[in-house]
């Protein structure tokens, strides 16, 4: 490999690891391959040279590890800009010079530029299904970590790899269902629900989960799951009102378990992953998460619809009102609940215990303060539903620190930030709005209907945006002197031991 200034190939230091002429290339989008030591990767992983290991793979070898970890990391939905930072990585710490990686929704390309020593080499991996396990995400996130940073030999890679793909999830199909539940409880009661209700929502969620779980595990495409699951919630719920009505002195609020199924379903996974491909400029990966995301979500609209309609049909009426003042008791309450579902949350996404105890910490921290901007931008006694712009300047703030805390988080407990950041913000996800706007349209009220659906639009993009920007932030922020010599520290004592 060239240097700028012609030095010397074995040199170890770069002191500039994208010079000018490299960095013009790139802003004019020229594809011609260029070193890896100098491609703008993400600072998460730690910039190698090829050649300071005295053995290096063969070519060939390392093209078939870099696109195992890529198409692990793929199958697994992390971002785009990981998996492309991870096997840049991967690729440099094992003796690829100079190749580039094409990454698209289901497949990944890599192609090595031929030298005096090899010919040029091309490979490609296809991901044929995806599959939730943030275990086995964090697990090869560590392995690029231990590489890049020197604790593990290229020749040590292959079994550890091979471990992580064979790693079971760490939750029986049971306990996850029982999540699942746990999950629909606790936004309920985070919107005010009682114990009762809570009860419900749980019974609700797990059998309406198991039925989810069954379909999936049946390869069923996940428009119809959704469907499947949310008019079954629905039904339930309506059965149980036609029983008990919601002003009797049980005081059930049967609307609140809909909500909390809602939640439970929407793919908070999907919608922070294609809002920062879009962002990242990745269009393609972005276009088709994008398309994955609209099915998915039309899949809950369609079954949540149609157990409206069955209950319009009964004579059957649904509510969508929430409170509307809260004290500090029940304002403390909602964000311990809000911290419970986010755990709840993780523990389905089969994130090991210690991440579902980070997510609900980052999740309460963001209730706290979106209960905050409520009592600052909306004036909490009217019952007039707020603008889509006050909604996403509510919901923008506590996004920007759910980002910010899981960027610390993911630097300090060595995760992907996404890992801490999809179950914080599911308290938050606009499933209230997407109710209100499904049961006006239920009634013939198409005005209030999409009012309330173009307002959940807005929060659901002023979340994602919030998030993001939040964790650019807190890249910015671990370049300051105290954070950048906390994570030097952490790299120093992971090297000692």
């Amino acid at each position: 490999m060239r240097n700028r200034g012609h030095l010397p190939r074995d040199t170890a230091q770069v002191t500039d690891p994208t010079p000018p002429r490299w960095r013009t290339a790139l802003w004019r989008g020229e594809t011609a391959p260029i070193p890896v030591v100098r491609t703008p990767t993400r600072a998460v992983y730690a910039r190698r040279s090829p050649g300071e290991d005295a053995e290096l793979a063969a070519v060939d070898h390392g093209v078939t590890l870099t696109l195992r970890v890529g198409a692990l990391l793929l199958a697994g939905g992390a971002p785009t800009e990981d998996v492309e930072a991870a096997m840049f990585a991967v690729g440099t710490a094992v003796g690829l010079e100079t190749f580039e990686v094409d990454i698209t929704y289901g497949s990944i390309i890599i192609s090595v530029a031929s030298s005096a020593e090899h010919p040029g080499v091309t490979d490609a991996r296809v991901v044929r299904g995806r599959s939730t396990h943030y275990a086995r995400i964090a697990a090869a996130h560590r392995l690029v970590l231990d590489l890049s940073e020197g604790r593990l030999t290229p020749h040590d890679v292959e079994a550890r790899l091979e471990a992580i793909e064979h790693l079971r999830r760490p939750y029986p199909r049971w306990f996850v269902v029982a999540a699942f539940g746990a999950l629909s409880a606790g936004i309920t009661v985070q919107l005010g629900g009682n114990a009762l209700t809570a009860l419900l929502a749980f019974g609700t969620a797990a059998l309406t989960g198991l039925v989810g779980n069954r379909l999936a595990h049946r390869k069923v495409p996940v428009f119809f799951v959704n469907m499947t699951v949310a008019f079954a919630s629905v039904a339930i719920v309506v059965g149980i009102t036609a029983l008990v009505p919601e002003d009797s002195s049980l005081k059930i609020r049967t609307s609140l378990v809909i909500v909390g199924g809602i939640i439970a379903l929407l793919p908070g996974m999907s919608l922070m992953v294609a809002a920062q491909e879009a962002i990242g400029s990745f269009a393609v990966t972005a276009a088709a998460r994008i398309v994955e995301l609209t099915f998915a979500t039309i899949g809950i609209v369609s079954g949540v619809l149609l157990g409206l309609t069955l209950a319009e049909n009964r004579g059957i009426g649904l509510s969508a009102t929430v409170r509307l003042e809260v004290s500090a008791g029940e304002a403390l309450i909602a964000v311990l609940a809000a911290a419970v579902a986010a755990s709840a949350a993780a523990l389905t996404y089969q994130s090991p215990w210690r991440l579902a105890v980070v997510g609900g910490f980052v999740a309460g921290l963001g209730i706290l303060i979106f209960a905050g901007m409520e009592q600052l931008i909306v004036n909490p006694d009217t019952s007039t539903p707020r603008s889509p712009g006050a909604s996403a300047a509510v919901t923008a703030v506590p996004a920007i620190a759910i980002g910010l805390a899981s960027r610390w988080f993911g630097i300090r407990m060595k995760v992907p930030p996404v890992l801490v950041t999809v179950p914080g913000i599911v308290p938050l996800l606009p499933g209230l709005a997407v109710y209100q706007g499904l049961l006006a349209l239920s009634e013939n009220d198409p005005e209030t209907g999409l009012a309330s659906l173009v307002r959940a639009m807005a929060i659901a993009i002023a979340l994602a945006a919030g998030v993001l920007l939040g964790q650019l932030l807190g890249g910015r922020l671990m370049h300051t002197p105290g954070l950048a010599a906390l994570a030097a520290t952490d790299i120093r004592q992971a090297r000692r031991r």
